[in-house]
Formats: C-alpha cells, sequence, structure tokens
C-alpha cells in the first residue's frame, strides 16, 4: 500500500464521521452531506497525492466539500427562488430536549440562504474570523458581517436569543426555553 493509500484509510476510519458531520452542516441534508463527503475523497485522492500527513488530508478534504457545496449552491440559484414555496418536513417530535433542539437548530440552518449557511458555519463551527472567512469564500470583510447579522436575525426569529461567542456555543437552555414558549403561545 502506498502512503497516500494508508492516509486515505486513516482518514476515512478516524476522520470521516466529523468530515460527514461538516457536509451536514453545509448541506442540512444527511444523505447530501455523505455524498459530499465521498466525492471530496474521490476528488482528492483520485490522483494519488503522494506523501501528506493525516492533518493535510483532512484539510484538502473539507476545502473541496466546501468548494463542492458553494459550487451546487451556485447551480442551483433558481431552486433556492423557489425554496420558500416547498412545505416544512413534519417530524416526529422526540422526548429528549436535547433532540428537539437539534431538530429546530438543523431545521433553522436550512431555512438560511447557502451564503448565509457557509459564513455561519466557518465562524461558528470551524472558528474562523470574519477575515478569514472572507478570504475563504472570495467576498469581502463587510459582506460576511452582514451574511453572519442577517443569519443571526433570522436564527433569533426561530430559535430565540443565543451567544454570538462561538467558545460558549449556543446557550441550549436558553434557546431551548424560548422555542417551547413561542410554541405555547
Amino acid at each position: 500500500m502506498t502512503k497516500w493509500a494508508d492516509v486515505l484509510e486513516r482518514l476515512v476510519r478516524e476522520r470521516g464521521r466529523s468530515l460527514v458531520t461538516y457536509g451536514f452542516l453545509l448541506t442540512g441534508n444527511s444523505r447530501d452531506a455523505e455524498d459530499l463527503f465521498h466525492d471530496a475523497v474521490v476528488k482528492t485522492f483520485s490522483r494519488g497525492k503522494g506523501t501528506v500527513s493525516l492533518g493535510e488530508a483532512e484539510a484538502y478534504v473539507r476545502r473541496a466539500m466546501f468548494s463542492a457545496h458553494m459550487d451546487a449552491g451556485r447551480r442551483d440559484s433558481a431552486w433556492r427562488r423557489v425554496f420558500h414555496l416547498l412545505g416544512n418536513d413534519e417530524t416526529q417530535k422526540s422526548g429528549a430536549e436535547a433532540v428537539e433542539f437539534r431538530t429546530d437548530l438543523q431545521e433553522a440552518l436550512r431555512q438560511l440562504s447557502p451564503r448565509e449557511r457557509a459564513c455561519t458555519v466557518l465562524r461558528f463551527y470551524d472558528d474562523l474570523t470574519a477575515v478569514a472567512i472572507a478570504r475563504e469564500l472570495g467576498i469581502t470583510e463587510g459582506a460576511v458581517r452582514r451574511y453572519l447579522s442577517d443569519a443571526a436575525v433570522k436564527l433569533r426569529g426561530m430559535l430565540g436569543n443565543f451567544h454570538d461567542d462561538p467558545s460558549q456555543g449556543v446557550a441550549y437552555a436558553e434557546v431551548h426555553e424560548n422555542s417551547r414558549k413561542g410554541a405555547r403561545s
């Protein structure tokens, strides 16, 4: 087995689940996330990269996933214009509050535009600064801040208040309690 094949095997075994989760945050759909991950792995390793570390391989795959997602978003702009006409999926409520919140968060992320979702994921999942996000997306820092601001307003409208500081994460109890209050009124 060549070096790149060893790294590929380790990447799928050790980091595959994390990368599929990253894909889910970008796409909002588990099947699309898996497809995004598999396509990125094929694209990244199809040429036999030579000797790379596990970290480098993960960075290559993560970048390929992000680029593929953004390209798909550009191709599907016509679909985005009619997305609001689609009804929401009826999901069965779980008794566990954490599952309810995760479901609410996933649905809220689906309601964001692709750029808003990309900026939000890069900010709060990848912990990038607005400058780094701007560089990553090839847009201005002001545009990133606007997308993040618009996304925060939309998310607050759907989920209630939460902390903007990614080191503190989303204030689960506060958000969940607000969403439950909204459901009762």
